[in-house]
């Protein structure tokens, strides 16, 4: 497939572009057979629809309920009031004092990820979850596809979502030839929409979006171009790998990119199954005592090991990392252990030499750590008797599960804990499903 240059005289109006036009950039004139769902406004959503007094007024679910939080989500009333992700919990009320605040619910955003997933696997087996509120589905060779063709299978997922998930949780489904393709589709109307784009109206779309309107380019990226002269992505769609080069790009990436635009799979997203669980935490005071940061990192620890325990999963790649503060600057430091561990002492024990390693002068200002190196819990060495118990470590953590999933996070704790550091909530970020997902397909 050639990716053509720039070809002087013609302009880029979808209406003066021949046959010969979109065989010089080599578009993908497939049948379009991708499906990206993704859920508008997830987690105030699935907030409003639990508790109808939320319903219809601003709401701003953020990392934790203060006026130091940052907004992970907000509701379409939020949104429209100019309250955006990423912003913290004191900017938003200072454009309107009367939004409402609510921590986040993890788990109850995981059961409605898992509806959606298993929603997708009734039209097809291959399907994708790309994030906690997105997931995609390849509809190709399916009977579904010939029977109701692809905006058919839409219509019939946002019914279901509206049927099974409650009538307030609404998705925006994208259709295209690939899943990068078809994440801008679905990102064309975020108000409950249906979108398409195919070799058909390719430039027409592009036309009418930005740089930074394309998944995967930020600012930074979006002023490199700038600079090496492509200014919109129908300019990105007709560049040349030795243009994007000139942009900083490896030629790997420009490549890449390249098929990307044309709707080609390029890589843009990993399977389902998770690489590593890792939790992080923001301290409202920087901090370079020893006792403090060995505190959180426990609760830290212990937030990994819990989730670990849920996929059925442990690990052997431990992993701490420091961003400083105020003074920027980070450190990081991981290891290799010789055997796979899953609970929170464990993950405790290995961690704090890492720790240790860091710059004891500087202040730290977030802690984070992570497992990866990953495997199932049953799938190392046999038992030598079957039935044989779990070691006493995994029964006791296994319990203070079973006791925080019913009575929340604070109802047992470390001794050493007891009115020291206040318990960490999960958390899920941006980009990851935030939830121990199922290994069948394979960040």
């Amino acid at each position: 497939m050639s990716f053509g240059g720039w070809i002087p005289g013609r302009r880029l109006c979808e209406h003066l572009l021949d046959v010969s036009d979109e065989e010089d950039l080599g578009l993908n004139r497939a049948d379009p057979t991708t499906l990206v769902v993704d859920l508008n406004c997830a987690f105030a959503s699935i907030e409003q629809q639990y508790d109808p007094t939320l319903r219809g007024r601003p709401l701003a679910i953020a990392a934790y309920a203060t006026d130091a939080a940052t907004i992970v989500s907000s509701s379409r009333e939020a949104r429209d009031l100019g309250i955006k992700t990423g912003m913290r919990v004191f900017e938003a009320r200072a454009i309107f004092p009367q939004v409402v605040v609510r921590e986040p619910n993890p788990p109850r955003y995981r059961a409605v990820s898992d509806r959606l997933v298993e929603i997708l696997t009734r039209h097809s087996p291959d399907v994708l979850r790309m994030s906690i509120d997105e997931a995609s589905v390849n509809l190709a060779g399916t009977p579904d596809l010939a029977r109701l063709g692809p905006e058919g299978v839409g219509r019939a997922i946002k019914n279901a979502i509206r049927e099974e998930c409650g009538e307030h949780i609404t998705s925006s489904v994208g259709i295209s030839t690939s899943i990068w393709m078809a994440k801008q589709a679905s990102n064309l109307n975020k108000r409950d929409g249906l979108e398409r784009i195919d070799h058909r109206n390719l430039f027409s779309v592009f036309e009418r979006l930005s740089l930074t309107d394309l998944s995967g380019i930020a600012e930074a990226t979006a002023a490199r171009l700038l600079k090496a002269g492509i200014h919109t992505p129908a300019e990105f769609l007709r560049s040349t790998p030795e243009r994007l080069w000139r942009a900083g790009m490896h030629e790997d990436v420009a490549k890449g990119w390249l098929r990307r635009l044309r709707g080609y799979e390029a890589g843009s997203f990993e399977g389902v199954s998770r690489k590593s669980y890792s939790h992080s935490h923001v301290l409202a005071r920087a901090t370079s005592s020893q006792r403090e940061l060995e505190e959180l990192l426990m609760r830290l620890s212990e937030m990994v090991g819990r989730r670990l325990r849920a996929g059925n999963r442990r690990g052997r790649v431990i992993s701490v990392s420091v961003v400083y503060r105020p003074l920027a600057g980070h450190f990081s430091k991981q290891v290799t252990l010789a055997t796979p561990i899953a609970t929170g002492e464990e993950i405790y024990q290995a961690a704090l030499p890492l720790l240790a390693a860091r710059d004891p002068r500087r202040q730290v200002g977030t802690l984070g750590v992570g497992l990866a190196g990953l495997s199932e819990v049953d799938s190392g060495q046999l038992n030598l008797f079957p039935g044989a118990a779990p070691q006493r470590p995994t029964r006791l953590e296994t319990a203070m599960d079973a006791i925080r999933d019913r009575f929340g996070e604070d109802a047992v704790q470390r001794a050493r804990l007891l009115g020291r550091a206040r318990v960490v909530r999960d958390r899920i970020a941006f980009g990851n499903t935030g939830h121990p997902d199922d290994a069948k397909k394979e960040p």
